[in-house]
């Protein structure tokens, strides 16, 4: 998995673009966890596009929304 290749690399922070939009609900939950946890415990800057509820959630961040007019 791109993004798991990516946390490996040790990057100085993430843009996520609807990273779980493939994956079913319970690897979903996996994958939240472990790329929010790796990223808090890492102090990782990132920002997540997405589109759906859940995965802002699963962030527990900061949320943006933007809504189309």
């Amino acid at each position: 998995m791109a993004l798991l290749r990516t946390l490996l690399a040790e990057p100085r922070a993430l843009l996520l673009d609807e990273p779980f939009s493939k994956l079913d609900a319970q690897l979903r939950d996996e994958v939240h966890r472990f790329v929010f946890e790796h990223a808090r415990d890492s102090a990782l800057p990132t920002v997540l596009v997405t589109h759906d509820e859940a995965d802002a959630a699963a962030a527990r961040g900061a949320l943006i929304r933007l809504d189309a007019y």
